[in-house]
Parts: C-alpha cells; sequence; structure tokens
C-alpha cells in the first residue's frame, strides 16, 4: 500500500493523499502442467552443457568423426577385392563386426561427458542451493529428477547410440540383396536398445555419483574411481575366477559384452566379456538403482530444507 498527493478541485486547495492498492495479485497466466515440468530441467541441461567447448560441443564432433572413421573400412570391406579374398578362404567380416567393436570407441566419449555434463550436475545445484529454486516451486523431487536423468539421457544418446544406429543403417544399405537386407536390417533396433541401455547407465551412475557430495571435484573423482577402479576390480576378478559375467560390473565391459553378444561377433582382444544376459541385467541394474538413490537423496534434500521448505 502506498500514499500520493493528488491536487484538489480547487486551485488553492492543498494536495490530498490517496491510497492506491498495490499488493500482489493471484497468477492467473497459463501454468504449465504438473507432469510436464520436467521437460525444463531437461532443456536446461542440454542448454548449461552446450555451451563452452570442452563440456559438450567438442566430444559431439568427435562422435561425428568416429562415425565416419568406422564407416569408411564398412564401406571398403565391401569392396570386390575384399570379397575375392573372402572366397579363396580368408574370411572378411569387418562389415558385421565394426559395429559392435564401435561401442567400445563411443564409450569412451560417453565416460568423458559423464566427467563434463553429469558427474558435477547435483553437486553443482547443491553448493549453489539451486534446491530453494527448484522445490520453492511446485517441482517435486520426481520432476528434478526425470528432467536431469531426461537431459543427460540425450546427450549420452548422442555420443553413444547415435553413431552405432547410423552405422548399422549404412550397413544395411551395403547388402547385395533382399535376404541381406533383412538380415542386416534386424540387426538396427537390436543396435538402438544396446545404446539405449548404455546410454541410461552412463547418464544414471554419474548423476547419482553427483547427488553424494556438494562439491563437483569430489563427484567427478568418484565418477572416475568408480570406471576404473570398481570396473578394473571387477575386470581382474572375472579373470582370476573364470568367471566372465563378473566383468558386467564394469561398465564398458557390459556394453561391450552386450553389443559382441546380440552381434555374435568375436571380440578382437583376449580379455573376458560377459554374455547378453549378465551385461544386460548389469545394465538395466546400473539404470534402476541409480535412479533410485537419486530420487533418495532428492527426497532428502526437500526434506531437510534444502529445497526453502
Amino acid at each position: 500500500m502506498s500514499t500520493t498527493a493528488t491536487p484538489s478541485a480547487a486551485s488553492g486547495d492543498a494536495p490530498r493523499a490517496a491510497i492506491h492498492d498495490l499488493g500482489y495479485k493471484r497468477y492467473v497466466g497459463t501454468r504449465r502442467p504438473q507432469s510436464t515440468r520436467w521437460r525444463v530441467i531437461v532443456k536446461n541441461v542440454l542448454a548449461t552443457s552446450w555451451r563452452g567447448k570442452w563440456r559438450m560441443k567438442v566430444w559431439m564432433i568427435q562422435a561425428v568423426l568416429t562415425t565416419v572413421g568406422v564407416g569408411i573400412p564398412m564401406y571398403l570391406s565391401r569392396h570386390e577385392i575384399v570379397r575375392e579374398l573372402a572366397r579363396k578362404g580368408m574370411p572378411m567380416t569387418w562389415a558385421d563386426a565394426l559395429v559392435p567393436m564401435s561401442f567400445s570407441w563411443f564409450a569412451w566419449l560417453a565416460f568423458v561427458l559423464g566427467i563434463t555434463t553429469a558427474s558435477a550436475q547435483v553437486a553443482r545445484d547443491l553448493r549453489a542451493s539451486a534446491f530453494e529454486f527448484y522445490f520453492s516451486r511446485p517441482v517435486r523431487p520426481i520432476d528434478y529428477v526425470a528432467g536431469k536423468v531426461g537431459g543427460v539421457t540425450v546427450i549420452m544418446l548422442l555420443a553413444l547410440a547415435a553413431g552405432p544406429v547410423l552405422l548399422s543403417v549404412f550397413r544395411v544399405t551395403l547388402s547385395d540383396d533382399i535376404d541381406e537386407v533383412w538380415t542386416t536390417l534386424a540387426l538396427v533396433p537390436r543396435t538402438a536398445l544396446i545404446g539405449l541401455l548404455g546410454a541410461l547407465a552412463y547418464a544414471v551412475v554419474p548423476l547419482a555419483l553427483s547427488a553424494v557430495a556438494p562439491r563437483p571435484r569430489i563427484t567427478i573423482a568418484l565418477w572416475v574411481g568408480f570406471y576404473f577402479i570398481i570396473g578394473g576390480f571387477a575386470l581382474g576378478l572375472a579373470v582370476k575366477l573364470g568367471m566372465p559375467g563378473l566383468a558386467a560390473i564394469n561398465l564398458p565391459l557390459a556394453v561391450k559384452g552386450l553389443a559382441h553378444g546380440i552381434y555374435e561377433v568375436r571380440p578382437l582382444d583376449s580379455s573376458p566379456l560377459p554374455g547378453v544376459v549378465p551385461a544386460l541385467m548389469a545394465l538395466v541394474g546400473y539404470a534402476s538403482i541409480g535412479v533410485i538413490l537419486l530420487h533418495w537423496r532428492m527426497r532428502q534434500a526437500e526434506r531437510s530444507g534444502l529445497g526453502g521448505g
């Protein structure tokens, strides 16, 4: 409320006070449905990740270059010279093997993006007290989790899944007859499934670790430690015990094992690879447990006052 002086009708009268109501009014504009508010967080994750050269842009360029680099030998492997060698007893299966093999290279890009875009997401919000903004608005913890997971998963899909899917489609175009087209075409949705599960795991695990502490340096170190130390321990245990299924705890080997198992291609190296079932269970387990832990941590933040009550 405020008072301002207004002149009277008579020229000689003294100014009189008029009262104006400056109180806040109820918002009557367009309201976004509660079920769609997580999309705002997805857009925010993508927008902030795209800023700067080293956070996302350079790795997306690297993903494009890797896709082209794998596609060239795929095309050359279908050349008549290579086919002639195959007829002479030198089987060349590069066109079929390069798609599952490419997941190993794209997984490295996903790991780096886990460092630059995922493993510090929640930690930055905790440090900046951003939950006072999120939860003071009609944004629920599940909306926050869905937004963060959705945004980072889109980034991981571009890094980990887009290249192999395009390569699998390119492999279809290299077919000689309709029978080969149908055989290779069936691998496209399977490649997409591998990419989706891998992208989810590579998005959720660093995000869950980013909620452990409010310092991004600590959460980034946790992601790197999980990737190399825990993964290396699992690989060593699988080799020592002769149980390849234990290698599924190693995140990149889980993706690699699923891809090679579905394509029925042997890896070039001698490292143990988990079968399709343990690899699938590991990826689904990582994604599920990570989402549960992330949501539990956000509920804790909301109830402990980090959300501003």
